[in-house]
């Protein structure tokens, strides 16, 4: 079996960062093309149906302009929907990290389960076990030092770090320890010796935390065009807002 430093893991890491590259910058592509004819367009097409010369005080510019737009409605709708420009925008770099990471889980979402759990499992092992000390295991955790444990999966960079604080921030330590101490107590199993006489290993620890991690990994992963709808219709219900002010 070779390992993740061998020639045709490496370029298969390289295939997998290069299709999530494009992933992201196709995501934010549509994003930016959303906002351009979308959010552009209905801003414009909004501008178009505003009636009269319009306010004095917005034209002269400054402080006139900003206590124009406060007592003028159809105004603040009007700068809202230009907002929306950049709402577009920020959508399509969601969708894009969504989609960078649904390739990555894809390709190395199971290697990056077994390691990471393994590595957390090593420091929750490590730990003291006084009273109450395995309830504070999210304390004892690096982001740092577990990126550089999966820096052979999954390389270095500030993606790893992303990969491992998302991991860190959503798994309920706290709930999975606890299950794993019944598990324990009612199995009566004890710790095994770790190889070289380190720390005890627990594998029943370790596939606790590799199958939540691999699940977290999955919801990540799953890229929801939830937003977007909830985008699309709060933008039309602005622009039909605007066109009641208007008309």
């Amino acid at each position: 079996m070779s390992s993740s430093t061998d020639p045709a893991a490496q370029q298969s890491l390289v295939r997998t960062g290069a299709k999530a590259g494009l992933s992201f910058a196709g995501s934010v592509i549509k994003g930016g093309l959303l906002g351009v004819f979308l959010g552009g367009g209905v801003f414009f097409f909004y501008l178009s149906q505003l009636q009269g010369p319009g306010n004095v005080a917005a034209r002269a510019g400054g402080v006139g302009a900003v206590l124009a737009l406060v007592t003028s409605p159809p105004l603040l709708v009007a700068l809202l929907l230009l907002f929306f420009v950049v709402v577009y925008v920020a959508l399509g770099v969601q969708q894009g990290r969504a989609r960078a990471m649904q390739h990555l889980v894809a390709a190395r979402g199971e290697a990056v389960s077994q390691r990471l759990g393994g590595a957390i499992a090593s420091r929750i092992e490590a730990m003291p076990k006084a009273h109450g000390a395995l309830h504070r295991v999210a304390d004892w955790l690096s982001v740092d030092a577990l990126s550089k444990q999966l820096a052979p999966v999954l390389g270095e960079g500030k993606a790893v770090r992303a990969v491992v604080a998302f991991v860190i921030d959503r798994l309920p330590l706290s709930e999975m320890l606890a299950e794993w101490q019944r598990s324990r107590a009612e199995s009566g199993n004890e710790l095994v010796a770790g190889e070289g006489g380190s720390a005890p290993q627990d594998p029943a620890l370790r596939a606790l935390l590799t199958r939540r991690i691999h699940e977290t990994l999955q919801d990540m992963a799953a890229p929801s065009r939830k937003p977007l709808y909830i985008a699309l219709g709060a933008h039309a219900a602005l622009l039909g807002v605007g066109l009641w002010l208007v008309s």
